[in-house]
């Protein structure tokens, strides 16, 4: 029996040392459960969904300036009825009709002073324009050179695009660390659960022993109840992982809309996080977008001033019904268009203002974050370097007490301690569990913090 008790002890301390090796060497940051819920909640988030709808608008917005460049082409029909039929003046009709005399005694052979005959009917001079007026016509304008206005807005949409994107890589990052919060918590969740079990193990073996010691009197009943009284506390403790497990799981699924059976079949690990390169350091999505802000609305203020340069346009008509033109109408024309805008009220001017305030505006944003990464990043490593010691020094912990629990039985066997140290020895041994795991926990919380900092989540995601 004795032989039996301490190979337990020492496989107790066995399993612990191969957990904690495992966990170092295995270490990783992200699994492959966790990478689906990451990209269940990316499709799911609100946030996400409306950057690309406002993504979307921002490229149909680049579409119509550059649209700007086609031919616009319209088609018009129009009736006119004027007071009076437009005519040419008296002393130009009687000119035009004595014309007509001349041509025709001509072409007959008359005289010119021989009056004409009466059967010779003249013909009325007609109108300039007659007062009815039906026409159908197809017009054209295109634009040719818009003074860089449209090169300027098309790169003031684009960098805004970029910047949105940028936004939406900030907001999958938060979303990551936010999520990974909730799983490690259920991989803690887990792990206690198994620390306990272990526990629980130990206590039932140490119940049959005294149970056995009880009938040869070498133990008293008083010794089977502290334990038995463990054993309904560890209970308890499993409860109430149980519940705080139920509503991590509510969290999850609000969060990735994934099903609540496949949540319950998440079996998350806690590892202790290795990070390479861990002073590698990128420029942060939020500076990144505050940069293509900047570069937005710079363009944005040329593209303003752009209005006070020449602008060149081609454009045409062709109409469709002859009738009504008249005698000054063309049925078609074309022609080049050189349009100076010289004074608008000073619109052009405050939009460039708007811009070029807008633009100071981003720069002092980025300043601000600049500063507060900084010392973002200061701090972030700080922790991260406390949470690898502390690790350390818990698994130091652990590790004796794990040593202590295997020496105490050893004595309690001999009778030379008392159930009570011995359940000291063991607690002590579960709570060093406990903490190690939650040790794991922050150090995870601090690697993903300083992988934020320094601009590099991204590329784990």
């Amino acid at each position: 029996m004795y032989r039996k008790q301490l190979m337990q002890g020492k496989m107790v301390i066995l399993l612990f040392a191969a957990l904690l090796i495992g966990k170092v060497l295995q270490a990783q940051l992200f699994d492959a459960e966790f990478k689906r819920l990451l990209d269940q909640a990316v499709e799911k988030s609100d946030t996400l969904q409306l950057n690309a709808l406002r993504i979307r608008q921002v490229k149909l917005d680049e579409q119509s300036t550059r649209f700007n460049y086609l031919p616009r082409i319209s088609s018009n029909a129009t009736y006119t009825r004027l007071n009076a039929d437009l005519v040419f003046p008296s002393n130009t009709q009687t000119l035009l009709t004595g014309a007509q005399r001349l041509l025709i005694k001509e072409a007959a052979g008359i005289p010119f002073t021989t009056s004409l005959p009466a059967t010779v009917k003249l013909q009325p001079v007609p109108p300039v324009q007659e007062k009815n007026i039906l026409k159908l016509s197809a017009n054209t304008q295109w634009l040719l050179f818009s003074g860089f206005k449209v090169e300027n807005g098309v790169r003031a949409f684009q960098h805004q695009q970029k910047a949105l994107s940028y936004g939406n890589d900030r907001h999958k990052a938060k979303l990551a660390i936010e999520l990974s919060a909730l799983y490690d918590q259920l991989a803690l969740l887990r792990a206690a659960d198994s620390v306990m079990s272990r526990s629980a193990n130990v206590l039932k073996e140490q119940n049959r022993f005294v149970t056995t010691a009880i009938k040869n009197g070498l133990a008293t009943p008083l010794e089977r109840k502290k334990i038995e009284l463990v054993l309904q506390k560890l209970e308890l403790r499993k409860a109430e992982n149980e519940s705080n497990r139920i509503v991590l799981l509510e969290k999850l699924q609000q969060l990735t809309g994934a099903g609540y059976t496949f949540l319950q079949q998440l079996q998350p690990v806690l590892e202790p996080m290795l990070l390479a390169g861990d002073n590698i350091q990128k420029e942060r999505p939020e500076i990144s977008a505050l940069n293509e802000a900047i570069t937005a609305s710079r363009f944005k203020e040329k593209a303003e001033r752009s209005e006070y340069f020449p602008k060149l346009l081609a454009f045409g008509q062709y109409e469709f019904r002859e009738e009504d033109l008249s005698l000054m109408d063309p049925k078609w024309y074309a022609g080049l268009r050189l349009q100076w805008n010289l004074f608008d009220g000073f619109t052009a001017r405050n939009n460039a203002r708007k811009a070029a305030l807008e633009r100071k505006s981003f720069e002092v944003q980025k300043q601000a974050a600049a500063e507060l990464l900084q010392l973002g990043r200061a701090k972030a490593r700080q922790e991260w370097i406390m949470a690898g010691q502390r690790i350390r020094m818990l698994q130091a912990q652990e590790s004796l007490a794990a040593e202590t629990l295997g020496f105490v039985t050893k004595q309690y066997r001999n009778g030379l301690t008392t159930m009570t140290e011995l359940l000291n020895a063991l607690n002590d041994l579960e709570k060093a569990g406990f903490d190690l795991q939650q040790a794991f926990y922050e150090q995870r919380r601090a690697g993903l913090q300083l992988l934020d900092t320094n601009g590099t989540l991204a590329d784990q995601l």
